[in-house]
């Protein structure tokens, strides 16, 4: 740095000024400091920087969920994808965890107690929030993607505004039995949300849901196949199958299919998240299409705001989803509604 204001005529101060873009610098100045970088080859270091501002210039994505379920998951590497583009923009790296083997909910959270290794975090609520105190607490700014009862900025879909437009083009299609595959209790915000947007749909059309439904999956393929087997064991199964995911709405499919019965011309079935796997089956799904990569980069926005003085909102960002009618939702048979 020494050299670098040699060479520019400035005191080594000045150069440190433009290094850390002090606006106060004159813009011949700065141009004179920049020339004299270039000849000499000096690059200035990220490390020192940040050392210097008081800051790491990394924020913490926490994504607490198993490594294998978060990387499989089409909503989860979009929304990834958005946060690290905007943090990258702002000259931000971006530190990601995710959840140990040993499935402790706590544990994506753990590395962040002792040592400051980011300036803040931005966390993913569908794996739970119960963390979320104690990070404050610490003197993390936090922003939510998703859901939470605490005073935080939060960032999620419109997931009632999402489900009831899934509920009400089944009804018009002339469904009436219609069954519900809910999603996991730590992402039970959300799931409220959905499952409201479908009893409103049917609120709106003057008719009542069959609670006995509505049954439980986790957000796997696995558990959406085991909820199509107790559906349609029913002695008056639906018509019509809506999973609150796309992995779940896939295992509808593949238990239909297994059992002989024809999407859509037996039972129809519609998702949630509308990811890449939505559209390349045989039958290509019915969803709601998220802006995945605007809820990231959204929440980063925010985030880097509050890193920087700014007001930031305080409450719901609420982004809208889209429905994206495909093959796999048609008319009940003949004879059933």
């Amino acid at each position: 740095m020494r050299s670098v204001a040699e060479h520019a005529g400035v005191s080594h101060q000045t150069v440190s000024r433009v290094v850390n873009g002090d606006p106060t610098v004159t813009d011949p100045v700065r141009q004179r400091v920049v020339t004299s970088m270039s000849a000499l080859g000096y690059r200035p270091s990220a490390g020192g920087r940040a050392m210097a501002r008081g800051r790491t210039e990394v924020v913490g994505l926490v994504i607490p969920h198993d490594p294998g379920f978060a990387f499989a998951n089409d909503h989860l590497i979009r929304m990834m994808t958005g946060a690290e583009q905007e943090l990258a923009a702002r000259g931000y790296g971006l530190l990601l965890s995710t959840r140990e083997a040993s499935g402790d909910p706590g544990s994506p959270y753990r590395r962040f107690d002792r040592r400051r290794l980011v300036d803040g975090l931005i966390v993913e609520g569908g794996g739970g929030t119960a963390a979320l105190p104690h990070l404050v607490e610490l003197g993390y700014p936090v922003v939510v993607i998703g859901y939470t009862e605490d005073d935080l900025a939060m960032v999620h879909p419109d997931d009632e505004g999402g489900a009831y437009a899934v509920a009400q083009h089944l009804l018009a299609l002339g469904h009436r039995r219609i069954g519900v595959v809910n999603g996991p209790q730590e992402n039970r915000l959300a799931m409220a949300a959905r499952l409201r947007g479908v009893h409103r749909a049917f609120a709106d059309a003057r008719l009542e849901p069959d609670p006995g439904l509505t049954v439980h999956g986790d957000f796997t393929f696995e558990s959406g196949h085991a909820a199509a087997r107790q559906l349609m064991a029913r002695s008056e199964p639906p018509t019509a199958v809506f999973a609150f995911n796309d992995g779940m709405a896939l295992g509808v499919l593949r238990f239909l299919r297994e059992s002989g019965r024809g999407v859509p011309g037996d039972v129809s079935v519609a998702g949630f998240d509308d990811t890449s796997a939505a559209v390349l089956g045989e039958t290509p799904l019915t969803s709601v299409a998220l802006q995945s990569v605007d809820l990231g980069r959204r929440a980063a926005q925010i985030l880097l705001d509050l890193l920087d003085g700014k007001t930031a909102p305080n409450g719901e960002t609420v982004m809208a989803g889209r429905l994206m009618v495909r093959a796999s939702t048609a008319p009940p048979p003949a004879g059933t509604s």
